[in-house]
C-alpha cells in the first residue's frame, strides 16, 4: 500500500463536568462525547524519508506544532521506523473551535500510519500513544460515542441515540483552552457522576438525559464573549434543543429532531458573521 485516505471526524461535548483540580495541573473531568459527520480528510503517502504536512488551510501549522505531525513522529520513534510520510490535510473542521479537529487529526494519523505500514499495533497500544499527544486524542480511536474521564484520556465507549441533526455555529474567535480551564469554577456541591446513561440509546432516554447535561466551561466563555450568548439564544429561539458550547468553545451547537428544520435554521443563520455547519452524530468502528 503506497497511500491511504481517511476521514478525520469532529466531536461535540454533550456534557462536560469539572470534578476537581489534579496534582498534575489538569482537571479531572466527566464528559459525554459524540463524534459528528463534519470531517477533515487525511491522505497518507510514503516518501523515502521525513514527515511532511500539506494543508489547504494556511492557519494550520505544518511543523511539530501540528498534532498530526507529532503523532507521526511519535509512532515512527516508538516503532524505530526510518520511513517517511506525507500527510495531506483537506481541512473542513474549523481550527481551535472546540470540535477536536487537531486531536482528531492526531488520532487518525496514528490509525493511518498503523494501516499504511502494517504495524499491527493494538487499540491499547494506539491508546497509549494517543494519551501522550493530548487529552482528547484517545476518544477518536474508539466508536465516536463515549464517556471521557480522568483528564479526558480514560475512554468508556457507550451507545447513544443518534437520529437527530445538529447545527453548529462557530464565530470568528480564537479562545485559549488553557485560559478557559484556568478561569473555570469547580462547584464541589453540585451532584456529579450521577447522570443516568443507561437509556441513552433510545430517543426518550436520550432527550431526558440531555436535560441533565451541562458544560462547566460554558459560563467562562459566555461571560467573556457576548457573541457566544447571542448565538446560544439565537439557536434556542430557532427551535434548537439544549443549545450548548462544545468543549472550551467558541462553537455552539443546537439539536434538531428533523432534517428540514435543521436545514432551514442553518440557511437562515448562514448570513451571520460566523461559520455554520449542519451535521449529524455518527458512530464508527474502532
Amino acid at each position: 500500500m503506497e497511500s491511504l485516505s481517511l476521514k478525520s471526524y469532529a466531536k461535540i461535548n454533550l456534557c462536560l463536568q469539572l470534578l476537581k483540580k489534579r496534582e498534575d495541573g489538569y482537571h479531572e473531568i466527566f464528559s459525554v462525547m459524540q463524534a459528528v459527520d463534519l470531517h477533515d480528510r487525511l491522505t497518507f503517502h510514503k516518501p523515502e524519508k521525513g514527515i511532511t504536512i500539506q494543508c489547504d488551510n494556511p492557519n494550520v501549522p505544518k511543523d511539530e506544532n501540528n498534532l498530526a505531525y507529532r503523532a507521526a513522529d511519535l509512532i515512527f520513534k516508538e516503532r524505530n521506523l526510518t520511513a517517511g510520510v506525507r500527510i495531506d490535510i483537506e481541512k473542513k473542521i474549523p481550527v481551535s473551535a472546540g470540535l477536536g479537529g487537531g486531536s482528531s487529526n492526531a488520532a487518525f494519523t496514528l490509525k493511518g500510519i498503523n494501516q499504511l505500514f502494517d504495524l499491527k499495533l493494538s487499540l491499547q497500544q494506539l491508546h497509549s500513544l494517543a494519551s501522550r499527544l493530548g487529552s482528547d486524542v484517545p476518544f477518536f480511536l474508539y466508536s465516536g460515542q463515549a464517556i471521557a474521564k480522568g483528564r479526558g484520556e480514560k475512554i468508556v465507549p457507550i451507545k447513544l441515540y443518534k437520529d437527530y441533526w445538529l447545527v453548529l455555529i462557530c464565530p470568528n474567535l480564537m479562545i485559549s483552552t488553557a485560559w478557559v480551564y484556568q478561569n473555570a469554577k469547580i462547584d464541589l456541591t453540585a451532584e456529579k457522576w450521577f447522570i443516568n446513561l443507561d437509556f441513552c440509546d433510545n430517543k426518550v432516554g436520550f432527550f431526558e438525559s440531555l436535560k441533565q447535561f451541562d458544560n462547566d466551561l460554558e459560563k467562562v466563555v459566555m461571560n467573556r464573549y457576548e457573541i457566544i450568548s447571542q448565538i446560544k439564544k439565537t439557536l434556542e429561539n430557532s427551535g434548537g434543543i439544549k443549545p450548548s458550547v462544545s468543549g472550551s468553545g467558541p462553537t455552539v451547537y443546537g439539536l434538531f429532531e428533523k432534517k428540514p428544520q435543521a436545514e432551514e435554521v442553518a440557511t437562515k443563520l448562514s448570513q451571520g458573521n460566523w461559520q455554520v455547519f449542519m451535521t449529524r452524530p455518527i458512530a464508527f468502528s474502532s
